[in-house]
């Protein structure tokens, strides 16, 4: 698509990859979520889907959610965004339509977030855990968005080229 509306239908079948996209993105969010409870449970093998998702995130104790289990299995911010980067696609297919916010948007929504990892980087004090969610979600929300619309123009229909290929 080259430019135009920034809202506009999808074909149903798009939709329908972007709605298993969302799903995905909803398991990855609920096992965040059920690791812990199952690693207080005793359920053997728990620690091994902590472990798969070690290299989407550091896992730091500390800077990690914890519902009453135990801390989740990513960070705060990681949380945040995987929950943002969910509700994203999820939108997309319950709303049947495209949303394309610009980058720039995104980056506006992003800056409070990336500001806050680099003060804790330079050793300045940093938020804590709940903000560090709540900051992620939004811009997190709008690449989910982008990669609805990114899925939407891989996923729908062909258009019929004119052109004949050269023989």
């Amino acid at each position: 698509d080259g430019g135009g509306d920034r809202v506009t239908k999808i074909p149903p079948r798009a939709r329908l990859v972007v709605g298993v996209a969302a799903f995905g993105a909803a398991l990855l969010c609920l096992a965040v979520i059920i690791i812990p409870v199952a690693e207080a449970g005793g359920v053997a093998g728990a620690q091994w889907f902590r472990l798969a998702l070690r290299p989407a995130c550091h896992q730091i104790g500390d800077r990690c959610l914890d519902l009453g289990s135990g801390p989740l299995a990513v960070c705060a911010r990681c949380s945040g965004l995987y929950a943002g980067g969910f509700l994203g696609l999820l939108a997309t297919a319950v709303a049947g339509r495209r949303f394309r916010p610009s980058w720039k948007i995104v980056g506006i929504a992003a800056a409070p977030s990336v500001i806050d990892f680099f003060c804790a980087q330079i050793g300045l004090p940093s938020l804590t855990n709940w903000p560090r969610f709540w900051l992620a979600a939004p811009p997190a929300f709008l690449v989910g968005l982008l990669l609805a619309d990114a899925i939407v123009s891989i996923a729908g229909p062909r258009r019929e080229s004119s052109e004949r290929p050269i023989t």
